[in-house]
């Protein structure tokens, strides 16, 4: 009797298994001599570009046939290249990474975020990585007590609004009453290459970003949300004696690196398809090869496949009032200041007027004489010596004139 119940029970698992076999062995024939664009919602460098190409090429060698092209897709907190995942085509031949930051962005109702989260479709998340805040190591900030007690004139790093620093920087600053401005318009890696000239006295981003950093002695770290990490002291421990509110803000972050390195196409992707695409990213996050070369580069892998990952978006897009309250207060505020980085591509008037590239497109800008600060080379400078081509970092408070605060040109 015990034999007939076991082969009972292991042909309904066939029975079960089945239609999902088939479906992804069909699905895979569609993608034979496809190409398949892969949107990198970053500029090229840093951990979404890198865990994005890795993804790219292992999904490739398990869809025999096709061919993975990568996209980056900079801008807007991460939403340009989400948005364009999510209005392509539901043939499963766009897909790509974003950050988790778009899960604020929902919830504050943030303008500009074109997709719902709850509806795209979901392939896989590759990692599992807490949120870290990072100090320039020249700064005297060694603790978080130093940096609540930190200069006004504090100036932290973000992509732009609606990413995940963005947000959880001004949830932070808000909440716990740290000093400082957010300036946006960093991405890859870019945050860090300014904090080592200077620019920027801190960040927070995912631990496994910063670690190399922190590690060669260019940046410390002054607290971890989330994570096991004995060396690093907890927020949550920091802050045991803040209000419910900061509390359960410091939770929700704590919740987004524990959906790390997410990929997704656009809604209704047919099953098939979407099948044999979660099938080639599970054989692709399972190949030893990626997880040694994502070991070596620092990245951890703890991946969540599919449906398992639709259910934690939804878990976390499931947020009481006072949290959803709490988000969109942190938006509340009108951005002070973006930074740029790159040539100066026009130049008018004897530099009364120059153009350059900002995160979402080309800024005309009018620098004041008296105002704006230029620097040349390390020194000081003039409008009239400003030149099309000159490389620049580039402050300016975006509306009406985007007037320059600074203008640093190598």
């Amino acid at each position: 009797m015990s034999h007939i119940l076991r082969v009972c029970a292991f042909s309904l698992l066939l029975v079960a298994v089945a239609p999902y076999s088939s479906q992804a062995q069909d699905g895979k024939a569609f993608f034979k001599g496809k190409t398949v664009t892969y949107v990198v919602a970053t500029a090229a460098g840093g951990g979404y570009d890198l865990y994005g190409r890795l993804v790219a090429d292992y999904m490739q060698k398990y869809l025999p046939g096709s061919t993975f092209v990568v996209r980056n897709m900079p801008g807007a907190g991460h939403m340009i290249g989400a948005n364009s995942i999510g209005a392509a085509r539901a043939d499963g031949l766009t897909i790509g990474i974003f950050n988790t930051g778009l899960i604020y962005t929902q919830l504050a109702g943030v303008d500009g975020l074109r997709i719902d989260l709850n509806k795209m479709s979901w392939i896989g998340k590759a990692g599992t990585d807490p949120r870290a805040l990072v100090m320039a190591a020249q700064t005297p900030y060694k603790t978080m007590e130093d940096v609540r007690k930190g200069d006004p004139a504090f100036k932290w790093a973000g992509s732009g609004v609606g990413s995940a620093a963005y947000m959880e920087l001004k949830l932070l600053i808000d909440g716990l009453r740290l000093p400082g401005t957010i300036i946006t318009g960093y991405n890859g890696n870019e945050d860090r290459l300014a904090m080592r000239r200077g620019e920027i006295q801190g960040t927070i981003g995912s631990y496994s970003s910063y670690e190399g950093f922190v590690n060669d002695g260019y940046g410390r770290f002054v607290a971890q949300i989330g994570g096991s990490n004995d060396k690093v002291p907890q927020l949550r421990d920091l802050m045991k004696d803040e209000s419910a509110d900061v509390r359960a803000a410091i939770a929700l972050i704590q919740s987004q690196g524990e959906i790390g390195r997410l990929t997704a196409g656009p809604p209704n992707i047919p099953a098939d398809r979407l099948a044999a695409l979660r099938g080639a990213y599970r054989e692709a996050l399972e190949d030893r090869e990626l997880r040694d070369k994502a070991i070596k580069a620092g990245r951890p892998i703890e991946p969540a496949y599919g449906d398992d990952l639709a259910a934690m978006i939804e878990a976390a897009l499931d947020q009481p009032p006072a949290t959803v309250a709490l988000l969109k207060a942190a938006l509340s505020e009108e951005i002070k200041s973006v930074r740029a980085n790159g040539p100066l591509i026009e130049v008018r008037d004897k530099g009364r007027e120059i153009v350059f590239k900002g995160p979402d497109g080309n800024v005309a800008a009018k620098p004041s004489g008296s105002r704006t600060v230029i620097k040349i080379a390390g020194k000081d400078g003039k409008r009239e010596d400003l030149k099309p081509g000159l490389a620049c970092a580039i402050d300016y408070t975006p509306g009406g004139d985007n007037e320059p605060a600074v203008i640093d040109c190598k």
